[in-house]
C-alpha cells in the first residue's frame, strides 16, 4: 500500500461524526455531515417567504439532478415515509383502468405489489428472488404477452438484497413496447445518475434520508 504522503494532495480523509455517534452504513437513513445537521436545526414556517424561497431552490436543485430534459419536469415535496411515496406514485400514475407490472427482487418490489392490492389497481409480478436482477428481455416477453399492461415499476437499487437493477436496459424495453415507466430510485437518486435524456420515464419517487440529503 502507499504511503498517504505518496499519493498526492488530492487525498482527503472522512471526518468523523461530530457529535461522537457512531457511522450509518446501512442503506439508509446514512450518517450525514455535521453541516447538514446545522441546516436541519432551525424550525421554519410552512408559509414563510425565506422557507418558500428554499423550498423553491431544493426542487430546482433536485431537479438539476436529473441531467439535461429535467425542464420537462417537476419536483413535488411531500412528506411521509418512502413507502408512503410509492404509494402516492402508484394511486396517482397508474389509473384505475391500468394495470402494473412490478419488477421484484428484495421487499420493496414484493411492497409494491402489495401496494397495488390495497388501491385496488391490477397488476403483475415479476418476482426474482432476492439475488437476481430482472432483464430487458424477459420485460419485453411480459409485455408482449400481455396488453393491459400499461405501466412497469422499476426499483433502481433494491435496499433490502443492494442489487442495482439494470434500469436504462429495462426502461428501453418498456419505451419500445409503447408502455410507461416508474421508478422507485429510494436509495440510488443523488448517489448513482438517473439521467432523462438517457432513460426515459413518467415519474420517480426518492427520500431524503438516504442519498439525495447528502448531495444537497
Amino acid at each position: 500500500h502507499a504511503k498517504e504522503s505518496e499519493m498526492g494532495n488530492d487525498t482527503q480523509k472522512i471526518a468523523p461524526p461530530k457529535l461522537g455517534e457512531p457511522y450509518l452504513l446501512t442503506p439508509g437513513p446514512l450518517t450525514t455531515s455535521y453541516a447538514v445537521k446545522q441546516a436541519m436545526l432551525r424550525d421554519w414556517g410552512s408559509w414563510d417567504d425565506e422557507f418558500r424561497a428554499m423550498t423553491r431552490k431544493m426542487r430546482a436543485q433536485l431537479l438539476a439532478l436529473l441531467g439535461p430534459g429535467h425542464e420537462d419536469y417537476d419536483c413535488v415535496p411531500i412528506q411521509g415515509s418512502g413507502s408512503y411515496c410509492v404509494e402516492a406514485m402508484l394511486g396517482s400514475f397508474v389509473p384505475r383502468d391500468g394495470k402494473l407490472l412490478v419488477l421484484a427482487n428484495g421487499a420493496y418490489g414484493l411492497r409494491a405489489a402489495k401496494t397495488m392490492e390495497y388501491l385496488g389497481r391490477a397488476y403483475r409480478l415479476l418476482d426474482k428472488g432476492d439475488y437476481l436482477p430482472p432483464r430487458g428481455d424477459e420485460v419485453a416477453a411480459i409485455l408482449a404477452e400481455d396488453a393491459d399492461i400499461t405501466h412497469v415499476l422499476i426499483i433502481h437499487c433494491e435496499t433490502s438484497s443492494g442489487i442495482l437493477n439494470p434500469v436504462e436496459e429495462i426502461a428501453d424495453a418498456v419505451n419500445a413496447a409503447g408502455r410507461k415507466v416508474l421508478i422507485d430510485s429510494m436509495s440510488a437518486f443523488g448517489a448513482v445518475p438517473l439521467e432523462v435524456q438517457r432513460t426515459n420515464y413518467v415519474a420517480m419517487v426518492s427520500s431524503a434520508n438516504i442519498a439525495a440529503l447528502t448531495r444537497i
